[in-house]
């Protein structure tokens, strides 16, 4: 079954939001996402009408994760990839997608808070794509950067 990846439309956001809901690791409930961090289905439509995009990653119609940025702080908002879907590349590809748009943007360096517990699996992802940690905020969160990749004038170079 081939994954299907594109950016993601307002009409996704029901399937973006269960898919975030269902994930095991860095796990949230829509009271919390709400309550911390002000996020909800009609928060982030309004916020997808402004400097935040996001791509997703379906099979069959059915979301498996998906990524979001905002590019007026240069900022990955979320990695999420749905349980028992993990190992196949798809987080690589939609955080892939929103890098590449920030990149795009004009940022030189991109940001993201992360998990500092090796225990968790983002803690090596990020580390394997070259995310380097910038600083430590709290005992639960990290400020990870990833720098823009030198552009190659010719093939070889």
């Amino acid at each position: 079954m081939a994954l299907v990846c594109r950016e993601i439309a307002v009409a996704d956001l029901p399937a973006v939001f269960e898919l975030r809901f269902s994930t095991r690791e860095n796990a949230v409930t829509p009271e919390e996402l709400e309550r911390d961090h002000g996020i909800t289905p009609a928060s982030l439509a309004a916020a997808m009408a402004g400097p935040v995009r996001g791509w997703l990653c379906e099979e069959q119609g059915r979301a498996l994760g998906f990524a979001m940025g905002d590019r007026s702080s240069g900022e990955v908002l979320v990695v999420a990839v749905r349980p028992g879907a993990e190992g196949r590349g798809i987080g690589r590809r939609v955080l892939g997608a929103v890098c590449d748009w920030l990149f795009e943007a004009g940022w030189p360096e991109i940001w993201l808070r992360a998990t500092p517990d090796p225990a968790l699996r983002a803690h090596g992802f990020y580390r394997r794509l070259g995310w380097i940690v910038r600083e430590a905020v709290a005992a639960d969160e990290e400020i990870m950067v990833l720098a823009r990749p030198a552009v190659r004038d010719h093939p070889g170079a």
